[in-house]
């Protein structure tokens, strides 16, 4: 399929998927959009390129049975490329949120998704200094201290910012399906977002513990589905800031 074919076809999805009276971007609002959503849509390539590099460094690294956040633990081969690359994965969530706020703006709730981006974006911040004390998924020793608590403050500061991410991006379908309410995208959003929701649960607090010896394989593949979403928020931002109103159905 050729590139403009491509985009016809994105463009028209774009097109089904647009509620109703749907206010167009101002056009001061426009060209700031696209920038910030480029930019949010490079960062996610970067973040990649940051833990496959950095793997490929690590001497015995198991992309299948580590976590992607043990690279930039005390002791890794060069912590600085995961601590580079998560920061500026965070600010590409933040750039996605400025980029949304004006194509909300006359809508419910139209600070509710921008706002989630921004915590996601700052605990994505928060994590690159906040180094692992080390590798609980290849040392036994480490796994017993973290569950035993004698492990350091920004260990499980770290921990705990990596949910926060995970807890505020499965949030954002749920906001945006409130302000597009009613239309198709709501409809769209909120069930897709739903069942993420449920299989993430269920494999975080149910099926995490049987499968040991794959958590790194599980933890990139939600990394992969935040980033398609992000990806997806972008592209959709992209396409809104080059609408021509004349196509737009009233």
């Amino acid at each position: 399929m050729s590139k403009s074919a491509s985009s016809t076809v994105l463009r028209s999805a774009a097109l089904w998927l647009r509620p109703a009276a749907w206010p167009l971007l101002p056009d001061d609002a426009r060209r700031r959009t696209r920038l910030l959503s480029w930019f949010a849509i490079g960062t996610q390539a970067i973040f990649i390129g940051g833990w496959v590099l950095a793997g490929a460094l690590e001497h015995h690294y198991s992309p299948l049975r580590q976590y992607i956040s043990e690279l930039g633990r005390n002791g890794a081969a060069h912590p600085w490329i995961f601590s580079i690359s998560v920061a500026i994965w965070g600010l590409g969530f933040i750039a996605l949120a400025i980029a949304l706020a004006p194509a909300l703006r006359t809508r419910p709730w139209p600070k509710a998704m921008p706002l989630l981006f921004v915590l996601a974006g700052a605990c994505a911040l928060v994590i690159a200094p906040l180094r692992m004390d080390c590798s609980p998924t290849v040392s036994h020793i480490c796994r017993t201290r973290e569950i035993a608590g004698t492990l350091s403050w920004h260990h499980y500061g770290h921990e705990w910012a990596s949910l926060g991410i995970n807890a505020f991006l499965l949030l954002t379908p749920f906001a945006i399906a409130r302000c597009a309410w009613p239309s198709r995208l709501a409809r769209l959003t909120s069930s897709g977002g739903l069942v993420v929701l449920i299989v993430w649960v269920v494999a975080t607090f149910t099926l995490h513990h049987h499968i040991a010896g794959y958590q790194g394989l599980e933890e990139r593949v939600w990394a992969l589905v935040a980033q398609v979403w992000a990806v997806l928020c972008a592209t959709a931002l992209i396409l809104e800031s080059t609408l021509d109103p004349s196509i737009v159905p009233r």
